[in-house]
């Protein structure tokens, strides 16, 4: 498991030089090769640091990743006009707060994911990971409904061969709580700012 992840991350990172510079001379080859080793052995200690040894973790369902992937692009493009709409009408305004939620993904991959897909969407930022809890700035309250209902998550779990996730509890500060809509309809949610 461990060759194939290696081989899998030095195809990648050598095709993304070979992509850059755009050159097949057999210097910029031999440059290539050297530099997709070095980060291949750099980027290999890494992730098994981060996410752990390729042993100990579930297969990625690629289906389902092709799907998250569609999504996310998806939800990347809606964010990005949502949040450009905000700026140019001068009768918007934002309404920006902190939130924090425990996530029930067990595999540091999943959450890893989890977080650089909130970063990913304009409009949220992930500020913090610390184990299995998430602290997320948005930009809108309307910004973390795929957080609101697990939806991003349920859909990282299935990448990664987890359960469904339940709605998770939120804790929002400053500005609104994100909801236009019936505070009951958010589960444990705290509806309540705090300065």
């Amino acid at each position: 498991m461990r060759r194939m992840r290696i081989a899998i991350l030095f195809t990648i990172m050598f095709g993304f030089w070979i992509v850059l510079s755009e050159k097949f001379t057999p210097l910029a080859l031999t440059l290539g090769v050297l530099s997709a080793a070095a980060s291949t052995w750099l980027g290999a200690r890494l992730a098994e640091a981060v996410i752990g040894d390729a042993a100990h973790h579930t297969r990625v369902n690629v289906f389902w990743l092709v799907i998250y992937v569609v999504w996310l692009l998806g939800r990347m493009t809606s964010g990005a006009i949502q949040v450009a709409r905000i700026v140019l009408d001068p009768r918007s305004t934002p309404r920006p707060g902190v939130m924090t939620f425990t996530t029930q993904l067990r595999s540091p991959a999943a959450r890893t994911l989890l977080a650089n897909s909130i970063t990913l969407v304009p409009g949220t930022i992930t500020l913090e990971v610390d184990g299995d809890e998430l602290t997320v700035h948005s930009f809108t309250p309307s910004s973390v409904d795929d957080l609101v209902d697990a939806q991003m998550q349920n859909r990282i779990a299935a990448v990664f061969r987890e359960p469904d996730q339940p709605r998770p509890r939120l804790d929002w500060e400053f500005g609104e709580a994100p909801s236009d809509r019936d505070p009951e309809s958010f589960e444990g949610f705290d509806t309540e700012a705090r300065p």
